[in-house]
This record gives C-alpha cells, sequence and structure tokens, in this order.
C-alpha cells in the first residue's frame, strides 16, 4: 500500500486527504514511477481551489522525480532510471502510473529533491528570458514580485545576462531577501514607487515580468517604456483589468498564456538550460523547504499564510 493525498471536495488545505491505495500495472506507454521529491508550485493550490477544476476525488501537483519502478509495453525506459517530469497532474502520490511520453532523464548529479525544486520553476524563468520576452544584455527589466519563488529565479537570470535589474516585493522582509539578487529593490507598496522607477529608469523599463498580478500592474503599465513589454506569468493578487487602447497608443505589448506554449520544439534546450544554470551558480542559493507527503495539507496551509519564503518540496 503507498499513499496518495486527495481531495473530494474544493476548498482550503484541509481537503487534503491521505490515502492509502495500492496502485496498478502500468498500461501500454506507461511506467509506475516511486517518487522520491514531489515539487509544490502556486498551481497546485488553483487545481485544490477549483480556479482550475478537475474530475473528483483530484490529486493535485504537477512535478515530480523518482525511480521507474515498472513499465508497461512500448517503454523504452527501464526499471531503475532516474526521471523527472513537470506539468503532469497527479503527482501528490508516493507512486503513481504516468505517461512515458512525459519523463525527461534526470542527471547523476543532481539529487532529485533538487530537481523537483528547479525543474518547473526553473522552466517557466527560462521561457520568462526566451520567449514571453527575448532578453538581451543591457536591458532595464522589471520584476513585480521579484520574491516569488519564479520572480526570484527570472532575477537572477536576467542579471546573469547583463540585464539592470529592478526587484519589488512587498514587505520590507522580503525585501531584504531581494536585495542580493537584483540592482534595485523596491517595495511595491511605496506611495513613491512610480516616481523612484522614474528616477531609476527615465526612458522606461524593456520589459516588465508581472507575477503579482491586479495589486501591481498599474505600476508595471507606468514603467514600461513605449514600444515595451508586459509579460504577464502569474497573478497572486488577481487578473489585472488592462487599458487595451492606451496601451496600444504606447505600442505596448502585453504577453501572458502558460509557460508549455514557449517550449515547444524547444524543450530539451530549456532542460538543458535549468540543469545548466542551476550547476554553475546562477540561481543561486535556492534550496527548498521539505515537508513529509502525508502534511501535503501543512505545505499549502504554510502557502496561505505566508509562513516560508522559497521553494518548497513533498517527500514521501
Amino acid at each position: 500500500m503507498t499513499t496518495t493525498i486527495r481531495f473530494h471536495q474544493y476548498g482550503g488545505p484541509e481537503v487534503l486527504i491521505p490515502e492509502e491505495e495500492q496502485v496498478g500495472r502500468p498500461l501500454e506507454g506507461q511506467v509506475r514511477l516511486r517518487h522520491e521529491a514531489i515539487g509544490v508550485n502556486f498551481i497546485d493550490t488553483a487545481f485544490r481551489r477549483g480556479i482550475f477544476p478537475m474530475p473528483l476525488p483530484g490529486v493535485t501537483g504537477v512535478e515530480g522525480a523518482g525511480i521507474v519502478e515498472e513499465t508497461g509495453p512500448g517503454v523504452d525506459l527501464k526499471v531503475g532510471d532516474r526521471v523527472a517530469y513537470f506539468l503532469s497532474p497527479g503527482s501528490y502520490a508516493e507512486v503513481r502510473l504516468i505517461n512515458a511520453a512525459d519523463l525527461i532523464a534526470t542527471p547523476e548529479d543532481i539529487t532529485s529533491v533538487e530537481v523537483a525544486t528547479i525543474l518547473t520553476k526553473g522552466l517557466t524563468a527560462w521561457a520568462a528570458v526566451n520567449g514571453f520576452y527575448k532578453l538581451h544584455a543591457g536591458e532595464t527589466v522589471l520584476v513585480q514580485g521579484a520574491s516569488s519563488n519564479v520572480g526570484l529565479l527570472v532575477a537572477r537570470w536576467a542579471r546573469a545576462r547583463g540585464a539592470r535589474v529592478i526587484g519589488t516585493t512587498s514587505s520590507p522582509e522580503k525585501l531584504e531577501t531581494i536585495r542580493g539578487s537584483v540592482d534595485y529593490a523596491l517595495l511595491s507598496s511605496d506611495a513613491s514607487i512610480v516616481e523612484q522607477l522614474k528616477a531609476i529608469a527615465p526612458a522606461g523599463a524593456d520589459v516588465a515580468y508581472e507575477f503579482v498580478g491586479k495589486a501591481t500592474f498599474d505600476t508595471s503599465v507606468a514603467a514600461v517604456r513605449d514600444g515595451g513589454t508586459i509579460a504577464t506569468i502569474g497573478a497572486a493578487s488577481g487578473q489585472p483589468e488592462p487599458d487595451s487602447g492606451a496601451l496600444s497608443r504606447r505600442n505596448v505589448r502585453v504577453v501572458a498564456g502558460p509557460m508549455a506554449q514557449h517550449l515547444q520544439g524547444r524543450t530539451r534546450e530549456a532542460i538543458d538550460a535549468v540543469f545548466g544554470a542551476y550547476r554553475d551558480g546562477t540561481f543561486g542559493d535556492y534550496k527548498a523547504s521539505t515537508y513529509p507527503l502525508k502534511d501535503a495539507a501543512l505545505a499549502h496551509a504554510d502557502i496561505a499564510a505566508r509562513h516560508t519564503f522559497g521553494p518548497m518540496v513533498l517527500v514521501p
């Protein structure tokens, strides 16, 4: 018997219930995967809350890393192979069945916990600087929500590429956590935030990466230059309601949508870049807080209460 975390109704963290089950044998094209680490991402809470509906009872989570236990017909992988995946719902489980096509081989020099920490978030950051917007050295970047898991990686990756990075966050405590990752650290709630941004970048930012949404979007509009780009990748405070006419008159482009659209035809390149950035120190100190799988509800409660800073991983 193995543990799976299920929810039978949408709601708060308390709906996540550990259940014992026997996972069956893999069908054609599938493997049975024993997780060693399960990445926790903000989208997991959206599934749990019903923002992204799924059949009930449901299993949230989209990312994991572990060992192949058994293979079904037509699968090239072998029992014992170390693999991982991203954006394949149903990860909050000790053991699961998964399509072999969703799996990637993991490097020997990076542990499963490290892979589950960086893979999905790193790929989203890669898409930010290569897909939503093609970032070049010397450009000025605004990262709204630079203390978020992906926002921090975008800020660090942008600086490594030679961009000048302005990062914002919502509290003095978080401000201290981003100072070493940006060139300018600002409080998004400061009444003079627009004036501060204009003083730093009088011509405007080339690109504003939005991880906050409604609460900061007007500031992003004011800060970006005419002909610039606003990339809406997250919306922790809710979806913004942009004035499309005003943006069009300034030739400001607003791009949004799922990260996966920017991986098409470039997935291997992106994965290699993420692992390479982790190895060479581009991501800096980026370690996950770990929780036992059975405490998934506690992990989600800590997200809601903002008790943690940085990535989180569930360990069966």
